[in-house]
């Protein structure tokens, strides 16, 4: 659900995960290897969604 939320204030699924592939291509440790978030498994899931909500500057609102 987080991570859907976080989709919608990045203004799509596509746009988040490449903000998490970003991350990962600059050394942000414990974000998945994939670029495909309906393979993630929970911890993934939970470091991609942490990741992105601290991008965009704080904490989740819902």
């Amino acid at each position: 659900m987080r991570f859907l939320a976080l989709c919608r204030h990045y203004g799509s699924e596509r746009l988040a995960t490449r903000i998490v592939a970003v991350g990962r291509s600059t050394g942000v440790s414990g974000l998945p290897a994939s670029d495909d978030w309906t393979a993630w498994d929970a911890a993934e899931m939970r470091a991609a969604v942490d990741y992105l909500d601290r991008k965009r500057g704080g904490g989740y609102n819902g």
